[in-house]
């Protein structure tokens, strides 16, 4: 039987790319840390996804599976003989893994000899780049060598959206994972070193910068200006924000601004594929089953406003583009207001709002310039 490594048992790991590959006809292997979960897994053979909709919930049973500890000699042996293999454990912790990785690089350069395609399932622009960076920072020259030719990189966008589970659902099953129906994996298909797998959802494409840009700039974006402006009138969750008809449209007019960018960008071949994410994405958000909420999607606005982000970057994408980003810029001045309770930096921008001005938070937290048309255009948007 086939076998894949899934480096990181969380919600994405277990959630979506463990059953995408138990479902092609893999042994899924997760390399982890935590012991409970390694050891759970390991008795079981097995863990159940839940799949939530307004329509229906669905248990399906993702097997067979089993857990290494990923500190220990053995996930070594897991990397240098596996067939396909993933990461999803945040862009902060990859550096720290990177180690474990290069080992196993360096394992199967030295036995099999097969080229390694790793997909990284981070959501983080030039997630390659820097993985390779980190992983090449543990090679000598003749391992950077056959890593070059051998190793495969491949940057994915992850869409599939992972409701928090309740604190009783987490002591009745542990392993439980809940999803939304949604399961459509684009890869970057220039960056695999070995043949292309046959993996349920995978859509290999070239070139990816149109699924990074879609994702971030459509979905990201679409989903932060509906948290801003629910946040703004009350609501608590993003299928009640959704429901009021004057987000519905703020948020339509918002991601058909980045649509419009994308296919002036990327050419008319692309013009139902993202029509057909606008209208997917709307009617996701509607999703009661996921119980998403609104200070969830909108927490950290000092990240989500950064110029490169969602929001901001997705207002200088269109102008780039020569589209009108006025309704992405209603999502930007809401942002601006969204202070809820516990946010980790949302109360920074309030008090850089009372204290330094509305000038100072462009310029520092959305890294723009007083030249830069943009710059004003938020500021008109701010006081309308």
């Amino acid at each position: 039987m086939k076998k894949a490594v899934m480096y990181g048992g969380g919600n994405i790991g277990r959630g979506f790319i463990g059953k995408v590959f138990a479902d092609s006809g893999y042994e899924v292997v997760f390399l982890d840390i935590m012991q409970s979960l390694i050891d759970e897994m390991n008795r079981r053979g097995e863990y159940n996804v839940r799949i939530v909709s307004n329509a229906e919930t669905v248990d399906a049973v993702v097997k067979p599976v089993r857990a290494v500890n990923s500190t220990t000699a053995q996930a070594i042996e897991e990397i240098a003989s596996c067939d396909i293999m993933a990461t999803a454990v945040g862009v902060n912790i990859l550096p720290k893994i990177a180690p474990v990785i290069a080992r196993g690089v360096i394992a199967r350069m030295e036995g099999s000899g097969k080229p390694l395609d790793i997909i990284l399932c981070e959501n983080q622009l030039e997630a390659d780049v820097l993985m390779r960076g980190w992983v090449y920072e543990c090679l000598n020259e003749a391992q950077r060598t056959w890593a070059d030719r051998n190793l495969g990189l491949i940057e994915a966008s992850i869409g599939r959206m992972v409701p928090p589970l309740t604190p009783e659902m987490r002591a009745q099953d542990p392993l439980l994972i809940c999803v939304e129906p949604y399961c459509e994996l684009p890869v970057d298909k220039d960056a695999f070193k070995g043949e292309i797998p046959e993996l349920a959802g995978l859509v290999p494409y070239s070139p990816f910068e149109f699924y990074i840009k879609r994702k971030l700039f459509l979905h990201n974006g679409g989903h932060a200006v509906c948290a801003y402006l629910g946040a703004l009138k009350g609501y608590e969750y993003i299928w009640q924000a959704i429901a009021d008809p004057w987000i519905y449209e703020s948020v339509k007019a918002a991601m058909n601004c980045s649509a419009r960018a994308l296919i002036h960008k990327f050419g008319n071949e692309v013009r139902e594929n993202v029509q057909n994410n606008v209208i997917d994405l709307l009617f996701r958000f509607q999703n009661r089953a996921l119980q998403d909420t609104v200070s969830r999607v909108g927490a950290d606005p000092v990240r989500k406003l950064r110029r490169n982000d969602r929001i901001v970057g997705a207002a200088l994408f269109c102008m780039e583009e020569d589209v009108d980003p006025a309704p992405i810029l209603r999502g930007i001045a809401a942002a601006l207001k969204f202070a809820p309770a516990g946010d980790p930096t949302a109360p920074e921008v309030q008090q850089a709002l009372r204290e330094k001005g509305l000038n100072y938070v462009i310029e520092r937290y959305m890294g723009l310039k007083p030249e830069e048309p943009l710059f004003n255009m938020i500021r008109e948007a701010c006081q309308e």
